[in-house]
């Protein structure tokens, strides 16, 4: 690659992480004194979708062609968006395996870029540590967009208002439901290691909300930051998997970094399509596991991996289910580990789970002020789980 390239990517990268332009209030603010990223390349694309005709009535495509009807017109739906990141120089060269990072429910991949007081996200951490990085904005949100026909229609009175899907969407709400705090948004608890979370999964019993003390103590433009990457997201024909699947097809086997929702949609593809996956990392799963507790093991005992849950999940009821989970996968010749950050207390069950000893940790945390201390407990099992056992 030319000397001309590789400082054209190192000024796109520039842009994207965070240079402010002259005259700019400045961004990132936390300067972290690191290198410059150097890219080999960097782009987009969009996979999977299916192209269908519009189904707006009652109305005509603007522009100059006024007799050109919408029900004549091609719009793609069911698409995932991707943006991808190949460094100037791989970890293990051609046997270097992709990361992918796949986000929650109603959040897009912006979540994996930058942090809400401008730290470096995961997407440059494992860039920096040489993979390729792909980011994921799923189907029926962020970039990868969805049609406005169904929702036109009810307002041109051509369909009845339970005809449009519902749109979801979370609030500030999510500052209280994910344990980064105490509503008003955004502030901290007390720092209460004793503190283990329910977030309300618990039929039997009330929610126990920990108010973690690890999301950066955000001023008006973080916190902007933070409500903004939690954007609408309307319900997909077919659901999500499909687009996921088609994006995983165009990156090859991966390692698949799912958050919340995406932990869970990664599982379910794992399961049945293992030949796209390396290794299937759950971010605080929305099940607390890959898998769901009575879903037939098939596919996901062929790769390793890992759940990881911070002071949001260990208190769920299904954490014992999803242990038996893996267990089961472990005694089918898998390799899983359920982990918690925090250490918890001595019990039957959470004498089963692997402990980090780390208190404080949201929904979130990817954003967390020790983010960088997570991704390098992903990175340390990718090397001893993935990278090794690939080796040999």
């Amino acid at each position: 690659m030319k000397v001309s390239n590789y400082i054209g990517a190192a000024l796109s990268l520039a842009i994207l992480f965070g240079a402010a332009p002259v005259g700019a209030a400045p961004f990132p603010p936390a300067d972290q004194k690191r290198p410059p990223l150097v890219l080999k390349t960097h782009g987009v694309f969009w996979a999977g979708g299916k192209i269908v005709k519009r189904t707006q009535e009652g109305t005509f495509a603007a522009g100059d062609r006024k007799n050109l009807s919408y029900a004549d017109q091609d719009v793609l739906v069911g698409q995932a968006y991707v943006e991808y990141f190949i460094p100037a120089r791989l970890r293990r060269g051609k046997n270097t395996i992709p990361v992918v990072l796949m986000p929650g429910g109603t959040l897009i991949g912006a979540h994996f870029h930058t942090t809400p007081d401008g730290r470096e996200g995961w997407a440059p951490y494992f860039l920096r540590r040489g993979f390729p990085v792909y980011v994921i904005d799923p189907p029926g949100r962020g970039r990868a967009g969805f049609s406005p026909d169904a929702f036109n229609n009810v307002r041109a009175g051509k369909a009845p208002p339970d005809s449009q899907p519902q749109i979801s969407v979370w609030d500030s709400s999510g500052w209280l439901e994910w344990n980064a705090g105490p509503l008003p948004a955004p502030s901290h608890g007390p720092h209460d290691p004793s503190c283990i979370g329910n977030d309300a999964r618990d039929p039997n019993a009330p929610p126990v909300y920990c108010n973690g003390d690890l999301m950066p103590a955000l001023d008006p433009e973080g916190y902007k930051h933070w409500l903004a990457a939690n954007v609408p997201e309307v319900p997909v024909a077919g659901g999500l998997d499909p687009g996921v699947a088609a994006a995983l097809e165009k990156i090859g086997p991966a390692i698949f970094i799912g958050h919340s929702a995406g932990g869970t949609l990664g599982g379910r593809l794992a399961n049945e399509r293992p030949e796209l996956f390396r290794a299937m990392i759950g971010i605080e799963p929305q099940g607390t596991c890959n898998l769901p507790p009575n879903a037939p093991l098939k596919g996901i005992v062929k790769m390793p991996n890992l759940s990881i849950h911070g002071i949001n999940q260990v208190g769920r009821p299904d954490t014992g289910p999803c242990l038996d989970v893996y267990a089961k996968i472990n005694a089918g010749g898998g390799d899983a580990t359920w982990l918690s950050l925090p250490k918890l207390p001595s019990s039957p069950l959470f004498d089963r789970i692997p402990q980090a000893g780390v208190w404080g940790n949201d929904h979130i945390m990817m954003w967390d002020t020790n983010s960088d201390e997570i991704a390098g407990l992903l990175l340390k099992w990718i090397e001893t789980h993935v990278e090794k056992k690939k080796a040999r």
